[in-house]
């Protein structure tokens, strides 16, 4: 009997080690992770310098913490579908984190629920899905801007340009701003709130308006080529100012503009600060840009990764609204400070 109580003490104390030896296991932080990245598209200017500041930035992670990161991207081409399949790919193969850059922001249950099922933490970002959607699981996370900020940044160099020199720039000398607006695309929360936000604070600066035309370009150069192509065969001198979504768009409508001959060149205001922009403003040919920061956000969401992936947990670090929501605020650039974001080599030509 007592050969018998002394081998169920020693059992019981073998249990009781294992279970401590396994939960010191278990906190430990990953030496190894795996980052999945899904981009909507690899045509979008904007999101794929997001994905490259990604990248690097997990690159730089790996060398300074010694952290051995698998990253892998895929483009879902703007197939909700597939990018749903292509999620669903990366938990199948073990992947510790997953950034999603959304098809259809309206339309992210099946990621969600996959993601849940499997306990994935999930880092949305630049398409802000909808605020249920994102409460569903306590490990989804989004990373982008506020885009009434943005046009509220755009509405403001447009009354700055306005209170300076509207004698040059109202052709008809009617005192109303004859504009055009082109939108990114249909549904897309920024380019809805951005497009109707940036008009408010023109005409809550005490300016009035009246649209010319109002067109959809996708967030495309070209699309917004052709689109500003047609409006000028109904309007050829009569536009004063041009509202764009985005970078893309806006040298669209000036390579239009340059095709069609137009002198003087109306107001044109763009969002995201690409580097081509930044000329342009130099130059003379757009009034100015708003910095959606793309390093920042990059910066933001590896950094996120990496604490999700190796400890469970948000670093420090990093400060979440309503515990979901990291915003990285959008900075102007208009013709008095523009030079400040050419990179170096650029600044040198331009000086």
């Amino acid at each position: 009997m007592k050969k018998c109580r002394v081998i169920l003490i020693y059992a019981l104390i073998l249990t009781l080690f294992c279970g401590c030896t396994n939960g010191i296991d278990n906190n430990k932080p990953k030496e190894r992770i795996k980052v999945g990245v899904t981009m909507c598209s690899e045509f979008d200017v904007f999101t794929e310098s997001i994905r490259h500041n990604i990248e690097d930035n997990l690159i730089k992670s790996q060398e300074e913490t010694g952290v051995e990161i698998t990253t892998k991207v895929v483009y879902a081409n703007k197939d909700q579908l597939l990018q749903n399949e292509q999620v669903q790919d990366f938990i199948d193969k073990g992947y510790d984190v997953i950034c999603v850059n959304l098809v259809d922001r309206t339309d992210a249950s099946v990621i969600i629920d996959a993601a849940k099922a499997a306990d994935i933490p999930i880092i949305f970002f630049n398409r802000e899905l909808v605020e249920d959607d994102l409460n569903r699981f306590d490990k989804l996370y989004y990373v982008g801007a506020i885009p009434e900020e943005s046009g509220r940044i755009q509405g403001d160099i447009v009354l700055d340009a306005w209170a300076e020199r509207s004698d040059e720039l109202d052709l008809n000398h009617d005192g109303i701003i004859q504009y055009v607006l082109l939108e990114g695309e249909p549904g897309h929360q920024d380019a809805i709130v951005r497009s109707r936000v940036s008009v408010e604070r023109i005409q809550k600066g005490g300016v009035r308006v009246e649209r010319l035309g109002d067109e959809i370009a996708n967030w495309d150069r070209q699309q917004a080529h052709t689109k500003m192509t047609s409006i000028l065969q109904g309007y050829p001198r009569q536009i004063e100012l041009i509202l764009c979504n985005d970078d893309n768009i806006a040298l669209g409508a000036v390579d239009a503009l340059k095709d069609f001959g137009v002198k003087p060149m109306p107001l044109i205001v763009g969002v995201n600060g690409q580097d081509e922009v930044l000329e342009m403003i130099d130059k003379g040919y757009i009034e100015g840009t708003v910095l959606n920061d793309s390093e920042e956000k990059g910066r933001i969401i590896a950094r996120l990764a990496v604490g999700l992936g190796t400890e469970g947990t948000v670093p420090s670090d990093i400060n979440l609204k309503d515990d979901k929501y990291i915003y990285v605020p959008y900075t102007r650039i208009d013709k008095k400070n523009c030079l400040n974001y050419f990179e170096k080599d650029e600044l040198d030509y331009h000086q």
